[in-house]
């Protein structure tokens, strides 16, 4: 099992399917999912648009995050990386492709969670220079923390309310 899913199931229970059930996600799972996906994605824009770095990439893993416990909720794995090829890193364009992989979400199916994973993962390394696995720690600890005050975590699901953690040490000078 991936280890950024392992440390998402220690948050969240998952369901126990039997051996070869082949577990049923309902559509208010998916409605719910794919609400979160849309407030992380928010923020992950309004972010892009300010231009801070540190708060770009917190919204991406944020988004990352959201994608995975997904994937925990329907007891999967994430899907191997089938490459997306060259990264377009133009504002519009990252914005475009973000939009089309959180809609694709919509579906329901693991892969299209596991590539919007993927992205989010290949643009903190890629595009902002950032350590992906240091800044999901980081963002893990802080939902752990917001967990356990029931104030922060009424903020989760509002993304006008939520202030992210600093990832500026996450950042490659």
């Amino acid at each position: 099992m991936h280890h950024h899913l392992e440390l998402v199931k220690t948050m969240q229970p998952h369901p126990k399917f039997k051996e070869g059930e082949i577990p049923h996600i309902s559509d208010m799972d998916i409605i719910f999912s794919q609400a979160l996906l849309m407030d992380a994605g928010s923020v992950t824009f309004k972010a892009i648009k300010s231009g801070e770095i540190a708060e770009i990439l917190a919204g991406l893993v944020a988004l990352a995050y959201t994608a995975i416990q997904a994937l925990a909720m329907q007891d999967k794995d994430i899907a191997e990386n089938q490459g997306e090829g060259h990264q377009a890193y133009q504002m519009l364009a990252i914005m475009r492709l973000l939009s089309e992989k959180v809609y694709h979400c919509s579906s329901g199916q693991g892969e299209h969670y596991s590539g919007l994973y993927h992205l989010c993962a290949s643009l903190s390394s890629g595009f902002l220079n950032a350590d992906f696995n240091k800044a999901f720690q980081v963002y893990h600890e802080w939902r752990e923390v917001c967990q356990d005050s029931n104030d922060e975590a009424n903020k989760m699901h509002d993304p006008h309310k939520i202030r992210l953690p600093d990832m500026a040490d996450c950042l490659y000078e």
